[in-house]
């Protein structure tokens, strides 16, 4: 079985002028040599096949994720969805290597890529060597290619799911087919993955453990339920970028500072009213006698409200002063005499006799 050596000069591969690959044959109609549990074999493509391929691609309108060594393919197997839907989950889509439009040119399905900023460096310098197509429907429909793996070791076993390579003339002996098909490599996606669970390294490879495969499945399943309860709170969208998400959160946090600045603040005006209402009832308590010296520390210990409660149930404690006598500062004491006199200028007629009685005895009249 060949695996298609992207490093190798075949005719049929486009490369940039860094040498990076961006476009090859996936598949060709009629028949495809592939490689499944270990074991090769061949599937034929028809004409009618690789039209319902494009047709369901061009449909979709998204892209053909690129990825390493099939995590995303198994991650969508457990699941349940095509690896375009997976990918949806992770932050900017960020469990990609690059993204690819398909097209038919003659009877072959080829692909175009365009590879991401952190994943070209990678790719131009070759630590890949073959690459994967995934095909979905082959037995059920709809036939549809979700994704493609760049891989050192290509192995799939799903039964309506197909990883295959495309056939391809090389000169390479096999004796280094065999060799480089045994060296395994950590791809820029596992590298994330790594960082994402905090891990020194994972094995995402054909040759890897399904239990440790299924073990890496659920630790990211856990990271992207987290984060999709993020977005919700930040009410984002599930495509959100990291910068929109960073952007939300810093606007989040300024928003709980000025909150807190804003409640400390209320909090200290409506201390000072309840100083200065506190205030306020302990003077006229004093003033109805109510509240005396001894019953300060109790008084201070009540807020306002329990202070106004406390005064309309209380007695006095103390008495009222008793009110002495207004003594108007001209009275004259008044003899007999001055009365009979005051009397009888009043049987007389006269109007305000004493006031006239006083005023000319005090002139000596």
């Amino acid at each position: 079985m060949n695996w298609l050596l992207l490093s190798a000069e075949t005719p049929s591969v486009i490369r940039d002028e860094n040498g990076v690959p961006i476009e090859w044959t996936l598949l060709k109609i009629g028949k495809n040599n592939f490689c499944q549990n270990g074991k090769d074999g061949v599937i034929s493509l028809s004409a009618e096949g690789a039209g319902n391929i494009i047709q369901y691609h061009n449909k979709k309108g998204e892209l053909i994720p690129v990825d390493s060594e099939h995590y995303l393919f198994e991650l969508a197997e457990k699941h349940k969805l095509d690896e375009t839907d997976v990918i949806k989950l992770f932050p900017g889509q960020t469990a990609a290597l690059g993204y690819g439009s398909l097209h038919l040119s003659g009877e072959e399905l080829r692909i175009r890529v365009k590879w991401t900023d952190s994943a070209y460096p990678f790719i131009r310098d070759k630590i890949y060597k073959y690459f994967s197509p995934v095909l979905r429907g082959m037995e059920t429909g709809p036939l549809r290619l979700t994704s493609v793996a760049m891989t050192n070791t290509p192995a799939i076993n799903q039964l309506d799911a197909l990883a295959a390579s495309a056939l391809s003339d090389r000169s390479d002996d096999q004796s280094d087919r065999t060799t480089n098909r045994k060296e395994p490599g950590m791809g820029k996606v596992e590298k994330a993955i790594c960082r994402l669970l905090g891990r020194d390294v994972i094995a995402l490879s054909g040759e890897g453990k399904e239990e440790e495969k299924e073990k890496i499945a659920l630790e990211v399943e856990e990271k992207a339920s987290t984060l999709e309860q993020i977005l919700k709170l930040l009410n984002l969208e599930a495509g959100a970028t990291p910068e929109e998400i960073l952007a939300a959160l810093k606007a989040e946090t300024e928003k709980a500072k000025s909150a807190e600045d804003k409640q400390k603040e209320l909090e200290k005006i409506q201390a000072e009213q309840e100083e200065k209402k506190h205030a306020e009832l302990v003077e006229k308590g004093k003033a109805d006698r109510k509240i005396v010296e001894s019953d300060m520390d109790y008084v201070n210990s009540l807020d306002s409200k329990a202070l106004s409660a406390y005064l309309d149930h209380a007695a006095p404690k103390v008495p009222a002063p008793i009110a002495k006598p207004e003594r108007k500062p001209d009275a004259v004491a008044l003899s007999a005499t001055d009365r009979i006199a005051i009397d009888s200028l009043k049987n007389a007629g006269v109007k305000n006799a004493e006031e006239l009685y006083l005023k000319h005895k005090r002139k000596g009249c």
